[in-house]
């Protein structure tokens, strides 16, 4: 017989619902490691539920750019080493469109809310 095991977002979601129905009765520095806490769970949410699709996106992308294909690791060294001998020269802007989806999709996963509303996830 299988234990029934609860989704990690769940478990994420309700211990961040009692940080913060606890943070105000909090005073001090327990407060702000409270609040400190409530943010890091926020992150730990987001980076479970955007980041598979980030990373597929961003592996398609880049096999594409780069006419090549591996793993998000080696095709960032790829990219690292044609930017560093100028190999990917000619293709400059779409490599800094590139940059900047990928700065919003971090950006969106730490500080949602500092993106303008054209870099949101679904725009």
């Amino acid at each position: 017989m299988s234990q029934y095991r609860p989704d990690i977002n769940n478990i994420l979601l309700t211990v961040q619902k009692f940080i913060k129905e606890a943070t105000p009765k909090l005073q001090g520095e327990t407060k702000y490691h409270a609040i400190v806490a409530a943010y890091l769970l926020d992150i730990a949410e987001r980076e479970l539920r955007l980041a598979p699709g980030f990373d597929k996106q961003e592996v398609g992308k880049l096999s594409d750019f780069l006419k090549s294909s591996g793993s998000l690791n080696d095709l960032h060294k790829a990219l690292a080493k044609g930017v560093r001998s100028g190999a990917l020269d000619k293709d400059w802007d779409t490599l800094l469109d590139m940059v900047l989806a990928q700065t919003a999709s971090d950006v969106s996963v730490v500080r949602p809310d500092h993106l303008a509303p054209q870099h949101r996830p679904g725009k």
